[in-house]
């Protein structure tokens, strides 16, 4: 029987060659396969079919079959965890992506992490926006093993980009960058905007989830008003430098005009503080209630500079974390402040000349009311 962690039929699909029929990702979590001629059709006619005795098959077909095994793309067996038995079209724009959830589904579920899908082309299936493609993979997982879950993925080839607020509460997601998928993680442990602590936000979402299918397997995405409300926060959320823009709002007000009954949703959620103005743009006539609790990771993203939101992220905490957080901000570790630098236009320099221009910009930024970028 064939096997493999998950399976895509992309005949004709654009964004491969014209003689791929098949792709797929080994069950070992190697990179993706393409199969075409002999051996997608041998590979295709294995999906659902009962048990054959080696005899019973054509000598070169089964010449293909052991090559697929010796491959770890079939089994000769009559069960297997991993057995392909259906084999679909993608579900979203790009296949690849698609995959990159599974990749993402497999190592949450293989170490007993619950994980929810969000944003992505799952929002256009679900009507609540036109554009159907991403250009990252977003996932929501549990609070507590968000760090776990980031480690997990760098064996499979995708390493976490330098972030002064790594290992801090500061930092509500991770990005994770491969060397050849071209698709970016961001794992989430929050999403900016709730009123509610981590676990509480992230219990109500998973509460209102939905299954659905992608290259085979099946992955978690909220429910269709929980969705928008996630979706609706991050177009609305302030950009340090910029606050938040006419644009986003605008988008976060349609997202929630498309809700069954988007104060309930909001109110869910802890996300009326947040998006009060974008509700009032929505619904009108709505009747809010007040605000309950302060949106995490929010107020100090409208700060006109890069050193001005530090220094108020800092000021969500108690004084014996801020001294922690303020160390770490302004003598960060090697990598990020080499990282930093080379944003800042000072590539190739070593960490200790690193650390020492990002103090300098850091200064000036308070001086001026101007900081470089991160």
């Amino acid at each position: 029987m064939p096997i493999a962690a998950a399976a895509l039929d992309v005949r004709g699909h654009a964004a491969f060659d014209p003689r791929a029929e098949i792709v797929l990702l080994p069950v070992d979590g190697g990179e993706p396969l393409a199969l075409f001629g002999d051996g997608a059709r041998v590979w295709r006619s294995l999906i659902g079919a009962v048990p054959t005795a080696d005899e019973d098959l054509p000598g070169d077909d089964l010449g293909i079959v052991r090559e697929l095994a010796s491959a770890g793309l079939a089994v000769f067996a009559v069960g297997h965890p991993d057995a392909v038995r259906s084999l679909e079209a993608p579900r979203f724009p790009s296949p690849l992506h698609e995959l990159v959830h599974v990749v993402v589904a497999r190592v949450a579920e293989r170490r007993g992490i619950r994980c929810v899908f969000v944003k992505g082309p799952e929002l256009h299936h679900q009507g609540l926006r036109e554009r159907a493609h991403s250009g990252d993979v977003d996932v929501w997982c549990e609070p507590r093993r968000w760090v776990e879950l980031v480690a997990a993925l760098g064996p499979l080839g995708w390493s976490r980009e330098p972030d002064p607020w790594w290992g801090t509460p500061v930092g509500h997601s991770a990005t994770l960058t491969p060397p050849d998928w071209g698709c970016q993680i961001d794992v989430h442990r929050r999403m900016p905007g709730m009123t509610l602590d981590d676990d509480e936000a992230f219990a109500r979402v998973l509460d209102a989830c939905e299954s659905v299918g992608v290259a085979g397997r099946s992955i978690r995405v909220p429910a269709r008003d929980a969705h928008g409300v996630i979706a609706a926060l991050h177009a609305a959320r302030p950009e340090v430098g910029r606050g938040a823009s006419p644009s986003g709002l605008d988008l976060a007000s349609d997202l929630l005009r498309r809700l069954d009954d988007p104060v309930a949703a909001c109110d869910r959620l802890g996300a009326i503080p947040a998006l009060r103005e974008a509700l009032l743009r929505a619904v009108p006539d709505a009747e809010l209630p007040s605000d309950r609790g302060v949106p995490r990771d929010w107020a100090w993203r409208d700060r006109p500079d890069r050193a001005r939101a530090y220094f108020a992220a800092l000021g969500e905490y108690g004084l014996r974390a801020r001294a922690t957080l303020l160390w770490r901000l302004v003598w960060p570790s090697a990598e990020v402040a080499i990282e930093s630098a080379r944003r800042a236009g000072y590539a190739g320099e070593g960490p200790l000349r690193a650390r020492l221009h990002r103090v300098l910009r850091g200064v000036r930024g308070l001086l001026t009311g101007r900081v470089a970028r991160r």
